[in-house]
């Protein structure tokens, strides 16, 4: 690779030198053939703004330079990020499926031989209920597991119905015993006869688990209000949900990196920073948008547009 300076590169280097001294040769000359004052200090005010024009034109293109080389320098961080998701996510996986699978096995095992039994108790409907609930969410389980691993491929697709308000109860559901420890308020505002969303249920089940549970550790003392609505947009064909919270509200300097991986202003060892990133990858896959709102001491809304079937009525 040859080290030689090119004029351009000298330029760039020496540029306000090389300009300062190329407008003093030229007014020395000029100067040394006139002798009207006038003409002389005409000329040195249109040097100096030649010179201030051409200064602030390498200093906009300095600047350009580096914001450019800091976006750069910000989307490789990114990409490395992304692939220790990918290697920490396939390792998540490999490690998950072997107990979730068998533990399926297992409950459906004990489904089959309590439904074989004539004579039920009171108390085996109940267990059977809650065996068939545990075994649903244990699928659940391992279709997010997989989704996720999908999801730092790349590669998925979406294709059932999904109840946007019956998928918001079962979240409460799943989340139910995590509440009942806490004074926590949970507010429904569900409009009724909603569209469909052409998506994935656990997926969409992932998030809204991730957001609801972000809004219950918003909490001072778990003590609040949680409040859910849903809203369907003819204009815009979308549905739009809100989950806010009454707690402290999120700081200005940290809303703006909520949503990048690894970002947790959790104590260490309390979350890994992937529950929000994900959770906008996964309503980017749906084709739809993720955004926050928060004021201090009133609390933080999350917000998010998915595209919905049309309605049949």
């Amino acid at each position: 690779m040859s080290n030689k300076i090119t004029v351009r590169q000298q330029i760039e280097k020496n540029g306000l030198v090389l300009i300062a001294i190329v407008m003093v040769i030229i007014y020395w000359i000029l100067d040394s053939l006139t002798s009207e004052q006038v003409l002389s200090r005409t000329l040195i005010v249109v040097f100096v703004l030649i010179y201030g024009i051409f200064t602030q034109t390498l200093i906009n293109s300095r600047k350009a330079a580096l914001e450019e080389k800091d976006r750069t320098q910000q989307k490789l961080i990114q990409s490395e990020s992304l692939a220790a998701i990918g290697q920490l996510v396939a390792g998540i996986a490999h490690e998950l499926n072997n107990p979730l699978a068998s533990t399926s096995s297992l409950i459906q095992t004990d489904i089959e031989l309590l439904n074989e039994q004539t004579d039920k108790r009171a108390v085996d409907d109940e267990v059977l209920k809650d065996l068939e609930f545990s075994l649903k969410e244990l699928r659940r389980a391992e279709t997010i597991v997989k989704s996720v691993l999908g999801l730092s491929r790349q590669t998925q697709t979406y294709v059932e119905d999904v109840d946007i308000n019956a998928l918001l109860d079962d979240t409460l559901r799943i989340l139910h015993n995590q509440f009942k420890e806490s004074e926590v308020i949970i507010e429904k505002d569900y409009e009724a006869g909603l569209p469909r969303v052409n998506g994935n249920f656990a997926n969409l089940g992932q998030v809204f688990i991730n957001i609801i549970k972000n809004a219950h550790q918003a909490l001072p003392d778990g003590k609040g209000t949680i409040s859910l609505k849903t809203r369907y947009s003819k204009e815009t064909s979308s549905i739009t949900i809100e989950c806010h919270d009454t707690g402290n509200g999120i700081p200005v300097e940290v809303i703006k990196d909520i949503f990048k991986p690894f970002f947790t202003t959790k104590e260490v060892g309390s979350g890994t920073g992937l529950g929000l990133y994900i959770s906008h990858e996964i309503i980017k896959k749906h084709e739809g948008l993720i955004s926050v709102s928060s004021k201090p001491s009133r609390g933080t809304t999350f917000t998010i547009d998915l595209p919905a079937k049309a309605r049949t009525s």
